[in-house]
């Protein structure tokens, strides 16, 4: 098993490394999305894996998922908010997992023992299935997958690699109304690629 210090070295040489490529994310214009954005390219990019099955490990689930429906969110903040909506998510995807639906959550951070921690003990608390994973801050330049330093957490749905809508909210935002919204565009995903 790797110490965390391994583990936080593995994590800066990957955002040095995606720094000095170009990054994978770029500056998000606004909280949905609007015709330039829609059908943008998702970029393949790895994440450490902090829980599921490929914990500890370095990730590029936007290969592993391929062409499926997914729902990524990407979050800076974690708060009663992202917990109640990261709920949401992982049961919709298992009430959809044999359509193919998928899901990962990304949280953006410069603090990865500390946050790999926060979201080890919110799966646990939570009981979220979905995968919970870390990438570094420095690797937010460059990518359709953006998000503005103001925005907390950003949930994009794509399918065949191609955005179909985004989300964006700051802390303490993404309420109810918000969460049926995200769920909504989920099963539109789903109910897209059986038609």
């Amino acid at each position: 098993m790797m110490s965390l210090n391994s583990i936080g070295a593995l994590i800066t040489v990957f955002a040095v490394g995606i720094a000095v490529t170009g990054g994978i994310f770029a500056d998000e214009p606004s909280a949905s999305t609007d015709a330039t954005e829609a059908s943008a390219a998702v970029p393949s990019f790895y994440v450490r894996a902090v829980t599921g099955p490929l914990a500890g490990k370095s990730v590029c689930y936007v290969c592993r998922n391929g062409d499926r429906p997914v729902v990524v969110v990407l979050l800076r903040e974690l708060g009663p908010d992202i917990a109640a909506l990261l709920k949401d998510l992982d049961r919709t995807v298992n009430q959809h997992r044999a359509d193919g639906l998928r899901c990962f959550a990304v949280m953006l951070t410069d603090t990865p023992q500390r946050d790999s921690a926060r979201l080890q003990t919110l799966a646990f608390d939570e009981k979220i299935d979905l995968p919970l994973t870390l990438v570094g801050e420095a690797s937010t330049q460059g990518s359709p997958l953006a998000i503005s330093r103001e925005t907390a957490v950003a949930v994009v749905t794509y399918q065949d690699r191609r955005i179909v809508q985004r989300f964006a909210f700051k802390a303490g935002t993404c309420d109810e109304t918000a969460r049926k919204s995200i769920i909504a565009a989920a099963e539109k995903l789903v109910e897209a690629k059986s038609e």
